[in-house]
């Protein structure tokens, strides 16, 4: 997003930070928003260029609602006191032309800003904020770009969040796409979806025979391997907890629910090969052959949204059908897969023979009828229909 009619020199920057993805913004020779990136637009949560203050100088666009709604009133402080001074050297006509440019509210206020030298390059802080979640810290670095003979050509703001590189690292070994997708669960919602619940059985047994470091080992690397399964089949890991793992589908619509499907089955026979391999691998240390009891259930109107707690980012969903999904989990053994019949009945045949599934000859029974089913099981969704793979 940019104004028409740009410097070239000025365009060979917006370039490279399109194509470099930054959350930026580019300035003229004058301290006016020639370009806000897609990225920072994003990060703005607005993209409209009008309401980013696109050709309007960078301090009446900062003092914009756009702008300040996204960061934290101190600071908003912080920044009128040390920024503004700097970013108004040259105005022409000063603190008082470019008052007149503002809003009501902010005139008076700019009227009493001294304007002080701009460096060539300054950095600074502020706490961002989006809804009602906490605020973070958000960094940026601002450097004035000079021709051949020294005159100022434009400028170049970028941000970036306030971590160290070894804690951004973390991030980075995640799932680009799958981050994208858990982003639009930052407004909960109703949404459609397939569930996974999966367990290892007789984990509690394991843990008591294996050497602690051991059994860490192999159930970080059977979590790994989930994880990179639902990214790799377009869904979206929920909590871990201890050995348990979840996963949610989502359909965008009624025509992708068995696209939606589909992935979870997919992404619950890589569990079950998996498994095996690692069971292999870990050959002799084991006292007994790995399972992993896998439920694979439909929720038709989930409510589901990012949950973000002080040390991590979970997605989680609320609904009858994923309470359902995990009292079939916890009624099935030795390793099999349980799908409800709402589940299955959204696969498309050929996709489902390719995985190993006849729906033609897939037999049903209520929950409560099978095997070891606890009265939890029976109570919550002892009458859905279920059938082992």
């Amino acid at each position: 997003m940019a104004t028409t009619d740009i410097d070239p020199r000025l365009a060979e920057w917006i370039e490279v930070l399109t194509t470099s993805r930054w959350a930026a913004m580019v300035l003229d020779g004058e301290n006016r928003v020639v370009w806000v990136s897609h990225e920072l637009q994003g990060f703005i949560g607005e993209h409209d260029p009008e309401r980013l203050g696109v050709g309007r100088h960078i301090a009446a666009a900062l003092l914009s609602e756009a702008w300040l709604r996204t960061i934290t009133p101190e600071s908003a402080i912080e920044l009128f006191n040390d920024v503004l001074p700097l970013l108004i050297d040259t105005v022409p006509g000063g603190a008082a032309a470019l008052a007149e440019t503002l809003e009501p509210p902010f005139r008076s206020l700019l009227t009493s800003v001294i304007a002080r030298p701009q460096p060539d390059v300054f950095t600074g802080r502020f706490d961002y904020k989006e809804g009602d979640l906490d605020p973070y810290e958000v960094r940026y670095l601002f450097t004035r770009l000079r021709d051949a003979n020294g005159a100022p050509v434009g400028a170049i703001a970028l941000t970036y969040l306030g971590l160290r590189p070894t804690l951004v690292s973390l991030l980075a070994r995640g799932d680009e796409a799958m981050y994208e997708r858990m982003a639009h669960l930052v407004e909960p919602g109703r949404r459609q979806a397939a569930i996974l619940f999966a367990d290892l059985q007789d984990s509690g047994d394991l843990s008591r025979r294996l050497p602690t470091p051991r059994y860490f080992d192999l159930i970080r690397t059977l979590s790994t391997r989930f994880d990179h399964s639902v990214a790799a089949h377009n869904g979206v890991v929920g909590k871990h907890a201890g050995d348990g793992m979840t996963a949610f589908f989502i359909a965008l619509s009624d025509a992708h629910a068995g696209a939606a499907a589909c992935g979870a089955l997919r992404t619950a026979r890589d569990l079950q090969r998996w498994t095996d391999e690692l069971t292999e691998h870990f050959g002799s240390a084991l006292p007994f052959r790995l399972r992993v009891n896998i439920a694979l259930h439909w929720g038709s109107n989930l409510y589901m949204g990012q949950v973000v707690p002080g040390g991590r980012l979970d997605v989680t969903a609320l609904g009858d059908e994923v309470n359902e999904c995990a009292r079939m989990q916890e009624s099935t053994r030795d390793g099999a897969i349980a799908v409800s019949k709402t589940f299955a009945e959204l696969l498309p045949p050929d996709d489902a023979a390719r995985l190993g599934v006849d729906l033609g000859s897939v037999l049903y029974e209520p929950l409560a009828k099978l095997p070891g089913v606890s009265e939890k099981a029976v109570r919550d969704a002892g009458t859905l229909a279920v059938a082992r793979l």
